[in-house]
């Protein structure tokens, strides 16, 4: 009899080391935001016509943030797609110009925490930009796209202010482009001589400080529900470039509100899925 008491102590006390182990390991979640967005846009394309088109436009954007793994958390990847689109007329409103747009950034920051609940991020991201214009009065050249890529100095700045139990949390995040390539055809050069004729003489450039400038802003603020986070914020964006004699200017300023969530991933032999949580895979 007291043999099975000790044995059944020693199975109490192992299954009960074993659960501490599992809930004291660490499981790497990815940040994840959710905004739509609201905008107003100057469009100047002197390849479609020499005036300034002004007009309002929808967007969409998902942003995700990680850690490289659960002991480096001084370093984070930051993945983030963007689409919009707008519809602008020029100052007469006897022309008008649609937009289409995507953009798709990745990244890497590294996090200083210089006092509590502020985190200041610096680094660089990676990002590839396709827009399509098309103004239909143009019969020559109605149709001007916009491919470029770009190598972008990027600082994020994070603060957590609690109030009435909840913590609330500022965002500021700066982008500036610092070297890239792009495409920017001749004045008057069409697209049937360019891609059918395969006419691309001067059409690809490579862009720095020299003749592409900018800046990406964004200021965000999380606000906790019962049972979710909403984010409001304001994004700007002032980019200007130029090529081949020819400027082209974008100016924007958007409203946005989403929500924002963390998410695990499990995949391969080490990072199995906890017994408490039910996937659709099992």
């Amino acid at each position: 009899m007291k043999k099975f008491q000790f044995l059944s102590l020693i199975i109490l006390f192992s299954s009960a080391i074993k659960a501490q182990n599992s809930d004291e390991k660490k499981i790497l979640l990815t940040s994840n935001a959710n905004t739509f967005g609201v905008s107003t846009i100057n469009l100047l394309d002197p390849y479609l016509s020499p005036l300034t088109y002004s007009g309002f436009g929808i967007s969409y954007e998902h942003e995700n943030r990680r850690f490289l793994s659960t002991e480096k958390t001084n370093i984070s990847t930051q993945g983030k797609m963007n689409m919009e689109a707008s519809y602008n007329l020029n100052p007469q409103s006897t022309s008008s110009m649609m937009f289409l747009g995507v953009n798709y950034s990745w990244g890497m920051h590294y996090h200083f925490r210089p006092a509590k609940g502020l985190q200041l991020l610096a680094g660089g991201l990676w990002d590839a930009d396709f827009g399509f214009k098309e103004v239909p009065r143009n019969i020559n050249n109605p149709v001007s796209l916009d491919l470029a890529t770009n190598l972008n100095l990027s600082g994020v700045a994070m603060f957590d202010v609690r109030l009435r139990k909840k913590t609330f949390r500022l965002q500021l995040e700066l982008q500036t482009p610092i070297l890239g390539y792009m495409f920017v055809p001749l004045n008057g050069a069409s697209y049937y001589e360019m891609f059918e004729l395969g006419n691309m003489t001067n059409t690809f450039h490579v862009s720095s400080l020299h003749n592409k400038r900018g800046v990406k802003s964004s200021f965000t603020i999380d606000v906790p529900s019962n049972r979710s986070v909403w984010c409001f914020g304001l994004n700007f964006m002032n980019v200007r470039y130029s090529a081949n004699d020819l400027v082209f200017v974008r100016n924007e300023l958007s409203l946005v509100v989403g929500t924002t969530f963390d998410t695990a991933n499990f995949a391969g032999r080490k990072n199995k899925v906890p017994k408490n949580f039910i996937s659709t895979n099992e």
